[in-house]
This record gives C-alpha cells, sequence and structure tokens, in this order.
C-alpha cells in the first residue's frame, strides 16, 4: 500500500532550497506590493513549487488536510493542502527560510501525545507504566 500522506524531509528541504535560490523572497512585503504584481509574484512561486514537486515525486492525495510541520528551530507551523502534503512542507520551509524537521497530517498531534505519555513514563505514573489496556 502506498502511503498517500509520505513528506520525504530531505527531498522537502532540496526542493525549498532550490525554489528560494530561483524565486527569493520579495524584497518588501507582499502587502505592499500593488496587488497585480503580488499576484504574478506569488504565481511564479506556486509555479516554481508545483515543478519542484514533480522532481521530488511527491505523491498526491485526495482532499483536504492539514499538515503540520516542525522547523529546525523545533517551532511548529503547518498549512492546509488540496492534494499534496510535501507542497506543505517545502511552503513552509520556504516562507519560514529554516530546514524541516519534520511532516505529516495530525503529527504535532501524535508527537505531543508520545511526549506526554513519556513524561508520565518518566515520572513513574503507574497507570502509563501498566499500559494502555488499563
Amino acid at each position: 500500500m502506498i502511503d498517500l500522506d509520505r513528506i520525504s524531509i530531505e527531498s522537502v528541504n532540496w526542493a525549498a532550497e532550490r525554489v528560494r535560490e530561483l524565486h527569493p523572497l520579495p524584497a518588501r512585503s507582499l502587502s505592499e506590493m500593488p496587488s497585480k504584481e503580488s499576484d504574478q509574484w506569488l504565481g511564479e512561486l506556486h509555479e516554481h513549487i508545483e515543478g519542484y514537486l514533480g522532481v521530488i515525486g511527491a505523491l498526491r492525495r485526495p482532499g483536504r488536510a492539514w499538515v503540520d510541520v516542525q522547523l529546525a528551530s523545533g517551532r511548529w507551523v503547518g498549512k492546509w493542502i488540496e492534494g499534496c502534503p510535501s507542497e506543505a512542507a517545502v511552503s513552509c520551509a520556504y516562507w519560514h527560510s529554516e530546514p524541516v524537521i519534520a511532516a505529516g497530517v495530525g503529527l504535532k498531534d501524535s508527537t505531543q501525545a508520545a511526549e506526554a505519555h513519556q513524561a508520565r513514563l518518566d515520572s513513574g505514573d503507574l497507570l502509563a507504566l501498566l499500559g494502555d489496556d488499563w
């Protein structure tokens, strides 16, 4: 079975860097640009991202989903996507100018839950030590 939510972190970071080289962030804020200029800039950015998604072979999935992205600084960001979780990760790496260290649909909740469970184990919580069946 193919995991349509799979995101290759190495490929995402590589693609984001290539997009950043081809299409650097504008010198001024998009909100300061005339709308026609900002729309053109965003359209070109989207074309570059789409092109590199093809290069890295990013998988498409049906439907809309929120992709959690953890940046190298440890900060969590994310983005709604229509069909390609890797697109969200590339976009977050691009806009925040940081490499991605983890990304996935529902990842933040599962990561935080795992950390909370580990904290309970570390504290000696008897129910956590007995396992999930209790």
